[in-house]
């Protein structure tokens, strides 16, 4: 198994985040991307978050995407980690053994490449690490949610992203 590279890891004021190895969610082919992030500040009950990509492609063998929007290609997705059931550590884990609470904190959709969303899925990570955008849902899930929404369509449309 392959070592986590500082690409890997992204530590903040806020928390930590882990990119879990592809092979952990090989099992799951819509998935691009898929972040543990460990962060006690957010909630007094549990500290870890599970922040993933997936692509809104037809994927054989799975039921069609539930789009928003006939254009969006990729989500973005926060849901708890239940604590019940961890620590969860993203070197050893597998997407099947992430159990999370509900209902999902954050679901984003979006129009972009996968270099693109992948790009935004890191950002985001640094973000919540750094104390920029909050996993944490539960004090008002209306504006926090749509502050997601704001800053990933900020990004998408800023020039230096666009490459």
């Amino acid at each position: 198994m392959p070592e986590p590279t500082n690409d890997d890891i992204l530590t903040g004021g806020y928390g930590i985040a882990h990119r879990m190895p592809a092979h952990a969610y090989a099992d799951h082919p819509a998935t691009l991307d898929c972040w543990i992030i460990t962060a006690d500040c957010w909630h007094p009950a549990w500290s870890q978050y599970m922040l993933g990509l997936v692509h809104l492609a037809d994927t054989p063998g799975a039921p069609p995407a539930k789009k928003r929007a006939p254009d969006v290609t990729h989500e973005l997705l926060v849901v708890v980690l239940n604590p019940d059931h961890g620590p969860y550590d993203a070197a050893t884990a597998r997407a099947d053994q992430l159990h999370h609470l509900t209902p999902v904190n954050i679901a984003e959709q979006f129009t972009a490449t996968d270099d693109q969303a992948l790009r935004i899925t890191r950002l985001c990570a640094r973000a919540v690490v750094d104390g920029r955008l909050t996993p944490e849902t539960g004090d008002a899930p209306t504006h926090i949610r749509a502050w997601w929404h704001a800053r990933i369509r900020d990004t998408l449309e800023h020039p230096n992203h666009r490459r």
